[in-house]
């Protein structure tokens, strides 16, 4: 997890030629992406304990389930207003073609997460994104009958474009 906070660290400052107030704020996701990588671990693991009858489920779980897909509702709320800010400003540079395919991918989760509606160019997604585990990178959400998108793809494609700058 050091590696993958040192990318985080490296990339933000890559936005100091945008916004230097952009460089803690990303850290400070960067900081949050981690901990939330150790934390769908660890979901996974109890959601394994669940299904071989090794614990039962309750409240607590419930609870720290919960907590989970809050935190990650909110990270993805919060990194879609980076990368938009950061899309916006590179208007005519062309570095933002890769900032737009960011936020568009990104769009397809946080548009019914936070609206309750489709993105434009997902019009056949549901309006709501439900909240899913994915058995290989936890936290994710329910955008089509067959189609997830985790946190974890959400956090990578921020994390390349950032790189990418």
């Amino acid at each position: 997890m050091v590696d993958r906070m040192q990318r985080w660290v490296t990339a933000g400052h890559k936005t100091s030629h945008i916004e230097i107030m952009m460089i803690p704020v990303i850290h400070a996701l960067g900081h949050k992406d981690c901990e939330l990588i150790q934390r769908d671990q660890h979901a996974l693991d109890i959601h394994h304990q669940i299904e071989t009858g090794a614990i039962q489920f309750n409240e607590q779980l419930m609870a720290e389930f919960n907590d989970l897909h809050l935190q990650s509702y909110l990270w993805v709320l919060g990194s879609y207003e980076i990368i938009r800010s950061i899309c916006e400003r590179l208007e005519g540079d062309p570095r933002q073609k890769i900032a737009r395919d960011a936020k568009h991918f990104f769009e397809r989760v946080r548009m019914p997460l936070a609206k309750m509606a489709t993105a434009n160019r997902y019009r056949e997604d549901s309006p709501i994104a439900y909240p899913a585990l994915n058995m290989e990178h936890g936290v994710a959400w329910q955008v089509q009958e067959t189609v997830f998108i985790t946190r974890y793809e959400l956090s990578d494609t921020f994390l390349n474009f950032l790189e990418a700058l």
